[in-house]
């Protein structure tokens, strides 16, 4: 098997490049549990995990209503300014 990280790194990244790496969970059935992922399934994969956060007016907010150091949040745009407007993505300090 190829040593991986010795491969020349590339600057520019497109939809249709593929990532290669290991699936955590998958069921190794063979000594090879190597699998590839487009570009553009883990964007939206991405997108649509980061849109699935709760949304709270601030960090106060959002630790009350359960989050801990480290949760990511969105704004709801209620909040003081700068968190006036909604989507802004935040990590719990």
């Amino acid at each position: 098997m190829a040593i991986i990280y010795s491969y020349p790194l590339q600057s520019t990244v497109v939809g249709d490049d593929i990532l290669t790496g290991t699936k955590s969970n998958a069921v190794v059935t063979s000594k090879n549990p190597t699998v590839c992922w487009r570009i553009n399934t883990i964007t939206n994969y991405t997108l649509t995990t980061l849109a699935a956060k709760p949304a709270y007016d601030d960090q106060a907010a959002a630790l009350a209503g359960g989050l801990v150091a480290g949760d990511i949040y969105q704004t709801t745009g209620a909040g003081a300014a700068p968190l006036n407007a909604a989507g802004i993505l935040m990590v719990v300090q």
